[in-house]
């Protein structure tokens, strides 16, 4: 019995990291297609969102990188992922040294179905900051911090110290698609989603951390 049953795990775990890499792999493809499709575009809107789903996308395939190449296939590593994930997008931006990003992230690792989402969220808000928060060539400053918050929860704290957000600015009327999609995957976490102004933006996402 004990031998069928290592058998078995041996099976599962093989099959769940052949359906990583074939995940990685498929949104790989994808991601070669609309590079290609973005060499012919014109309109640089078009272009600019192209390039956001780009970032996005690679935010997913990094996760099943890190289950498939991972000794662990079903949790992430989140300190790693995070540091890979905010490397990946300083490049993707050619900003140089202009921007720093400092990391506190606790040693934590978070199921795929929490890592997926909160990955996500952070690639909006480091996206949102380079774009938005330093004018003019700007230097400044983006934190990320994902620290326990009592026994049961977590919270993800990504701010800047950069021109804030527009006078009057309200959460509910502004149409952004990249609000609200952190928005919406706050509540896939099941989490809360606040964002403030105080000398640059803050954004608070707290939400329940799954017992591995």
């Amino acid at each position: 019995m004990n031998a069928k049953l290592d058998k078995w795990l041996t099976e599962k775990e093989w099959l769940m990291r052949e359906v990583h890499h074939r995940v990685k792999n498929n949104l790989q493809m994808v991601t070669s297609l609309l590079h290609t499709q973005s060499a012919h575009l014109k309109d640089e809107a078009a272009i600019q969102a192209v390039k956001d789903s780009l970032r996005r996308m690679q935010a997913i395939s990094l996760i099943h990188q890190k289950l498939y190449q991972g000794e662990n296939i079903s949790t992430i590593d989140m300190p790693d992922y995070i540091n890979e994930l905010v490397r990946y997008l300083h490049e993707s931006f050619e900003i140089g040294n202009r921007i720093v990003f400092e990391q506190t992230i606790e040693r934590l690792e978070l199921d795929e179905t929490q890592a997926t989402p909160l990955g996500l969220i952070i690639n909006e808000s480091i996206v949102n900051a380079i774009k938005y928060a330093f004018l003019n060539g700007q230097n400044g400053i983006v934190r990320i911090n994902l620290q326990r918050d009592g026994a049961d929860h977590l919270l993800l704290n990504i701010s800047d110290n950069g021109v804030g957000l527009p006078a009057g600015f309200d959460l509910f009327e502004h149409n952004s698609l990249g609000l609200e999609l952190m928005q919406g995957l706050a509540r896939q976490l099941n989490g809360t989603f606040t964002i403030e102004n105080n000398k640059g933006v803050h954004i608070l996402v707290r939400f329940n951390m799954l017992k591995n």
